[in-house]
């Protein structure tokens, strides 16, 4: 479920937000939402897992995030035992949001870290007070909230090896279950991406090792090209996803997969509310949906079974992409075959060939 309000746009952000919202439009958006859960609700399977993604979830006023945790419950069976995640700008948290996120069942939360460091938060255009975080852990604890995590980016302009170090460290020391690190990008649409260098590979490369390293000693290890998380804490939801298991988007710029189609919601709060919703389809053939799907389990260190494979696609990854699969496995990208297929350290580094080659 996309919540498309900021405080602010940050300048490396591509992501559709709509800083400083009315408070008319967050009840447009909710009001709106309602009809779309009850457009796909009756066709539901129970949900094992709900991700409320940003913008900014946590921005809602108490009374409107208590009411869009009701609502779900309302149009949709939640399996019991769901993961139900929220993203937080740890700002956000304060202890009457904390305890509305605990009372309407989220029982994990990511918070949008970024950098501790205020000289790299400043070319991020990321505003906020980075200690924010080292309050907003204990209060979500204290509010009956434990699978909790972080969100760092690395390659930042002017970020060294020590700097990077320093912010992993304080993120660790939080005691956190789950930690993300994303490489800056250029994302077309960012206010600033035309004034970020191109990435440097080396620096990044030494980012990566870094990163296994201390998260090692903090108990956590790495299970997707960007995610680290200490056993049993893993994102259930991403994972899903990554797995090519069928989701339901919701919210404007949202996207949804059946199974065999996926389709997307208008990047844009007016579009998005009109009846019926303007969504955008993404027809594939079955053999190039299911490479896609291919590559993307291939982002995870446990890959792919060659029987889970066959289950969520119909297809055999030997027979749909065989040669080539042996050919990065001789490379020493993938390993495991036949009946697994999994990518070596190395090949979660060179992922971006690897998709090329694949897809």
């Amino acid at each position: 479920m996309h919540v498309p309000f900021c405080r602010r746009k940050c300048g490396y952000c591509a992501f559709y937000s709509l800083p400083g919202a009315a408070p008319a439009q967050m009840r447009a958006w909710r009001e709106r939402l309602r009809r779309e859960f009850a457009e796909f609700a009756a066709a539901s399977a129970p949900l094992h897992s709900v991700f409320l993604g940003g913008g900014t979830p946590t921005l809602l006023p108490p009374s409107e995030l208590a009411g869009l945790l009701t609502d779900i419950r309302a149009a949709f069976t939640v399996a019991a035992g769901a993961e139900i995640s929220s993203e937080a700008n740890p700002e956000t948290v304060t202890p009457e949001v904390a305890d509305t996120l605990a009372a309407g069942g989220v029982n994990r939360v990511s918070l949008g870290v970024q950098s501790f460091q205020p000289a790299l938060r400043r070319v991020l255009d990321r505003a906020g007070d980075p200690a924010a975080a080292e309050t907003a852990v204990p209060r979500l604890r204290q509010a009956g909230i434990h699978n909790l995590g972080a969100d760092l980016i690395n390659a930042i302009p002017g970020q060294t090896p020590p700097l990077w170090r320093d912010d992993l460290r304080r993120a660790l020391g939080l005691g956190i279950a789950h930690l993300s690190t994303y490489a800056l990008t250029r994302e077309e649409g960012a206010r600033l991406a035309d004034s970020f260098p191109p990435a440097n590979p080396e620096l990044e490369a030494d980012l990566w090792e870094i990163a296994d390293t201390e998260t090692a000693r903090h108990g956590l290890h790495r299970y997707e090209v960007s995610n680290f998380a200490r056993p049993g804490a893993a994102c259930r939801h991403n994972q899903d996803v990554w797995l090519g298991a069928a989701y339901l988007g919701c919210g404007p710029a949202a996207c949804s997969f059946d199974g065999a189609l996926r389709w997307s919601n208008p990047a844009d709060l007016n579009a998005w509310l009109r009846d019926p919703v303007p969504r955008e389809t993404d027809p594939l053939p079955a053999d190039r949906r299911a490479a896609e799907i291919l590559v993307f389990g291939l982002r995870t260190t446990a890959g792919w079974t060659r029987d889970l494979f066959q289950e969520r696609t119909g297809f055999d990854y030997l027979e749909l992409r065989g040669r080539e699969l042996h050919r990065l496995q001789d490379q020493g990208v993938l390993a495991g075959l036949p009946d697994r297929v999994y990518p070596t350290p190395r090949g979660l580094l060179l992922h971006d060939h690897l998709a090329i080659e694949l897809l």
